[in-house]
């Protein structure tokens, strides 16, 4: 026997997920196995009534000995929604594989891997999976169409509905081998990864027991226990207790698991597959000879020595046969390299929870995982006389009656998990602990701020998701940072969302409140759906922002903000000679333009620097007055250096106009303000418009007090602005040659983010941002809210972020949202005298609600993977209940009568001639009846794809509409992204002969 471990990567299991009787997690799974708890019960008297009809039901019940079972709780029940499955496609749909589903998306979950990581990657997947008893309810309910006959007439299509649903790109197989099929897909999975072919796979399994057929079968061949439990390893073990089941679990190599942080269950060494052949002497008995050679095979592929496997989780079933068979298979080949004194323990699963049939392999395999991670061996339950075998003499094996510490030996701890069934198919894994990872060390950030994010896809789910995080974080031992790394590092995040923000506390009371209903202050949306991520606008406003002691807490927390600050520092200090790092963390006010532009510059470059750092990256940037600076130093249009030396040179010019004007914020529009001016239009005007109701006045001082005052006993708002000179006026005039002189070398190029100018009002490169523009820029109008009346126009979900150490515009932005009715808003990024990095959280928290997907590897750098909650799963009953007859007719599923909506009973010429609404009434009520909705629930913002509708659906409702309207609609625009309101109004056009415009 070659002893030399393997040079091959081992094969991790990172990630774990199942619906077992009475466990619903893996979690809850081993504190069934640890608790010693039993978890079998009876049959429930109306399990198979939907199958049987009440004459077939007593026969059976009269013949089972003992009316015992594992099963699972709603299995009727599945959150269609959430996979944009149609309800009219989940109706039909196998529960089986409804389960499954959801059981895989929990172990993906599990694994620590978000959905847009995972499509399109080479995962394979394998499933086991026994036919459907569901297929037979469907027929006799008259409801086999294409969904009946993918959905639960052929159990292959599970894995490549599973494949299709997370975009997987592997290998995608179904297989059947009767017990022994979910080892049998761990085999053939591990394989695929050791080959190279595949950098992940997923094996599923489910059992689900609707009907009463092979409970018959069974009884008749005497394999179920009369006592009604599984009593493996007894010597009066009398056969087994059918249970149901679904596993899913998620494998990738070693040196990857490792490399990218993931949770380490366990790691698998080697495996085997056989089958007895001819050698039991009939096709369903299990064969000594054939289980002997294949735990051979496992251990020479693993290369380790059998004796130094501390357990076997053994296939188990408690049948005389089986037993005897299993047990002297492994107790040939489990003493070879044995010390004396180092027993073999061996154990079964189905002693607390039944025989999961097809998924049996899978069950052992998460309880050895598990054993090897807790180092604990569960005790097998029911053995009253341990089987004879254990007395032979030499036998290496002793069975584990009682709950116990993983036997301390040398080297790491390995473990055994068998499978067989009535194929005559031998499986066996073998596992091993996980090699210890030292873990470097990491600055502990204590009581900083953090941001916590929670998304879900219904809006009941998200207040549940807020609940079991916060018993989460309740838990003791739990590390926040770790926490909020995972929660928005390693999971899927969508539609709707929601971010808790704050400052060395823990959120759980937080996420409790709103939980219960509440929004407080530290909670970050919950009712925003977003439809993709935003287009992000970078704002960066003019002078007045400024605070003292503004930029510290940035400059000692973190990392980005000040390599980018001593950059500008630097500039700065070529340009002018004093540090703005020191004039920002004295207690001196900036008052001098030559001091407060230069630092709000150096504050706005660096602000960005950490917004992009976190990966909110923008789109287009604008600039406000002396912001503009900036917004071409953040474009890539001007370097630091010549950034700089543009706001330093200007500025101390600036300086020598002191005195010689004033500015004015009034609560005004621009033809207002312009006829409150009247006959002062020499010497004040209109500098800025920021809003369709603000804009600020600039000129001369004593003109410009004649002006506000009557504004003021209107009751107009009017606040001055803290400047003694004038910008945007002719005031500046003055120093136009000296500053054209001063910039007479600046050579712009081409940025990469364009930038909307607020001088020329216009998108520009940067290559125009040369002297004689930042002298216009001084002297002309500023025309902000042209701006961002341009982006607003666009009518794309955006979001305005204020670049400044205290918001100036993001109130006057609003206002323009208000005005155009656009899916948008602005937030800022600090505020006045508050903790900073909280502040940029908060901003941040709402970029995060508005679709935007944060670098949160760089927010928390050095987390680590911690397993999170599972998803609040929204399950609706989809269930066809069959009369209760004997011969029962065939049913139809409810639908929306048309009787009730008389709009939709307009033939085509009506339509014709009728308004968009009423055709678009027409519309929803034929969308919800082929999907199997209300007409309520459906969502005109949502396309129709994510409603469930799918290829066999468009064609349907293409000839409904062909029929009713005459009208031919293409499947492809059915089946566009195009949100379901504009589609419909783009088929009204259609209908109504008018061209239908381009997306």
């Amino acid at each position: 026997m070659n002893t030399t471990p393997s040079p091959r990567d081992p094969i991790a299991i990172i990630g774990a997920a199942c619906r077992l009787p009475g466990a619903s997690s893996v979690p809850a799974f081993w504190d069934v196995l640890v608790g010693e708890c039993d978890t079998v019960g009876e049959i429930p008297v109306d399990r198979f009534a939907s199958s049987d009809t009440n004459q077939a039901t007593a026969q059976w019940w009269n013949r089972i000995a003992a009316r015992a079972g594992g099963f699972l709780q709603d299995i009727d029940q599945f959150d269609a929604s959430y996979f944009s499955i149609s309800p009219h496609e989940a109706l039909r749909i196998d529960p089986q594989h409804r389960l499954l589903i959801e059981v895989t998306a929990e172990a993906i979950d599990d694994a620590g891997i978000p959905l847009p990581d995972l499509a399109g990657s080479r995962t394979a997947v394998y499933t086991s999976c026994l036919p459907s008893d569901y297929w037979d309810i469907l027929r006799r309910a008259g409801l086999y169409d294409m969904h009946a006959a993918v959905g639960a007439g052929n159990w292959g299509t599970l894995a490549g509905r599973l494949s299709y649903l997370f975009d997987l790109r592997g290998p995608s197989m179904g297989m059947e081998a009767t017990c022994s099929t979910s080892l049998l897909g761990v085999h053939l999975a591990c394989r695929e990864l050791w080959s190279g072919n595949s950098t992940l796979a997923i094996v599923g399994g489910v059992n689900l027991l609707l009907a009463s057929d092979l409970y018959l079968s069974l009884a008749d061949a005497g394999v179920l226990s009369p006592s009604g439990r599984c009593r493996f390893g007894d010597a009066g073990a009398d056969g087994y207790v059918r249970s149901e089941a679904a596993v899913s679990i998620v494998l990738k190599p070693l040196s990857r698991a490792l490399a990218d942080g993931d949770q380490v269950y366990a790691t698998i060494i080697g495996t085997a597959v056989n089958s007895n052949g001819r050698g039991s002497g009939t096709l369903i008995a299990a064969g000594v000879d054939g289980q002997e050679a294949m735990l051979r095979d496992a251990y020479e592929d693993a290369g380790v020595a059998p004796g130094q496997v501390a357990y076997v989780e053994a296939h188990g079933p408690g049948t005389p046969r089986g037993d005897l068979t299993e047990l002297a298979a492994l107790g040939r080949v489990m003493g070879e390299g044995r010390k004396a004194g180092h027993a073999c323990l061996v154990g079964s699963a189905k002693s607390n929870i039944g025989h999961g049939e097809g998924v049996a392999g899978l069950i052992g395999l998460v309880k050895a995982a598990m054993a090897l991670k807790h180092k604990i061996i569960p005790a097998t339950l029911h053995v009253k006389q341990p089987h004879p075998l254990f007395d032979e003499p030499g036998m290496p094996l002793r069975l584990a009656r009682r709950t116990q510490p993983w036997p301390e030996r040398p080297g790491p701890a390995i473990a055994g998990v068998s499978s067989f069934g009535l194929s005559a198919t031998n499986a066996h894994v073998v596992l091993a602990e996980p090699p210890a990872v030292s873990e470097a060390p990491r600055r502990k950030p204590g009581s900083a701020p953090f941001l916590l994010p929670l998304s879900a896809r219904d809006s009941q789910a998200l207040p549940e998701m807020a609940l079991r995080y916060a018993d989460a974080l309740d838990t003791p031992g739990t590390d926040l940072y770790d926490i909020c790394y995972s929660a928005g590092a390693r999971r899927s995040h969508h539609e709707l969302r929601l971010a808790v923000v704050g400052g060395g506390h823990r959120p759980a009371a937080s996420l409790r409140a709103f939980g219960a209903g509440a929004l407080p202050q530290s909670v970050v949306g919950g009712s925003y759906r977003a439809s993709g991520p935003s287009r992000v606008v970078f704002v960066f406003p003019g002078q007045g922002s400024q605070w003292v002691g503004m930029g510290r807490e940035l400059m000692d927390q973190n990392r980005v903000f000040a390599r980018r600050m001593r950059e500008c520092d630097r500039a700065i200090k070529a340009e002018m000679g004093w540090s703005v790092i020191d004039r920002l963390r004295d207690d001196a006010p900036l008052t001098a333009t030559s001091e407060v532009q230069p630092a709000l510059w150096a504050m706005q470059v660096s602000l960005a620097a950490v917004w992009q750092d976190w990966g909110v990256t923008p789109d287009l940037l604008i600039g406000h007055s002396m912001g503009e600076v900036a917004a071409a130093t953040v474009s890539g249009a001007l370097t630091v250096r010549q950034g700089a030396a543009v706001i330093c040179r200007r500025s101390a010019l600036l300086d020598g106009l002191s005195g010689s004007g004033a500015m004015w914020v009034v609560h005004l529009d621009e033809q207002k303000a312009q006829e409150a001016i009247g006959e002062r239009s020499g010497q004040v005007c209109v500098g800025v418009v920021n809003s369709s109701r603000s804009c600020v006045l600039a000129g001369d001082p004593d003109a410009m007090a004649e002006v506000i005052e009557p504004l003021r006993r209107q009751g107009v708002f009017c606040r001055q602005v803290q400047v003694d000179y004038a910008s945007h006026a002719p005031q500046v005039e003055p120093v136009r040659t000296a500053l054209l002189n001063a910039l007479s070398s600046l050579r712009p190029r081409a940025g990469t983010v364009p930038m909307h100018s607020t001088l020329l009002d216009r998108v520009i490169d940067g290559a125009v941002l040369d002297g004689d523009y930042w002298m216009e820029n001084l002297r002309r109008p500023v025309r902000f809210a042209s701006a961002v009346r341009a982006v607003l126009a666009d009518a794309s979900p955006t979001l305005f972020v204020e670049i400044s150490p205290h918001p100036l515009l993001s109130a006057v932005i609003e206002d323009e949202i208000a005005v155009s009715g656009t899916d948008a808003t602005a937030v800022p990024s600090l505020h006045r005298e508050e903790p900073e990095l909280e502040s940029l959280l908060h901003g941040l928290a709402h970029a995060y609600v508005r679709g935007c997907d944060p670098a949160w590897e760089r927010i928390y750098p050095g987390g680590r993977y911690v397993p999170l909650p599972s998803y609040a799963w929204q399950r609706k009953r989809f269930w066809v209940d069959l009369p209760e007859d004997t011969l029962p007719a065939p049913v139809s599923e409810p639908v929306f009568e048309e009787s009730a909506h008389p709009e939709a009973t307009y033939d085509g010429a009506d339509l014709a001639t009728s308004s968009p609404e009423a055709f678009s009434q027409y519309l929803m009520l034929r969308f919800a009846e082929f999907l199997g909705l209300p007409p309520d629930q459906l969502d005109p913002e949502v396309p129709l794809t994510l409603h469930g509708l799918d290829s066999v659906l468009a064609a349907k409702l293409s000839a409904r509409v062909k029929t009713d309207l005459a009208v031919e609609v293409r499947i492809g625009e059915l089946l566009s992204p195009r949100p379901l309101g504009r589609l419909a109004g783009e088929l009204y056009k259609t209908v109504t002969a008018v061209p239908v415009e381009q997306p």
